[in-house]
């Protein structure tokens, strides 16, 4: 179980560290991609995970290919 939350919660890491070394709020992210600001959280969070969708409007708000966000979440997921 602990296993499954540490991958779990591994995307909301990796997202909250690009978010931020974009110098972007959470309610400046939501509004680039369209959402409400507590979805962003709860993905930071790992309590909600992103569709393939959201993870490519992530990537181009963030200006980053979507297989960068996924390869850093499993390479945190993995433990490297």
């Amino acid at each position: 179980m602990a296993e499954r939350r540490k991958s779990s919660n591994s995307f909301g890491i990796i997202l909250r560290t690009y978010r931020q070394g974009n110098g972007l709020t959470q309610e400046q992210l939501s509004e680039r991609v369209d959402v409400v600001r507590s979805f962003i959280c709860a993905l930071e969070n790992g309590k909600k995970q992103p569709s393939l969708d959201m993870i490519f409007r992530l990537a181009s708000a963030l200006e980053v290919k979507p297989g960068e966000l996924v390869d850093a979440a499993a390479e945190k997921s993995a433990g490297r």
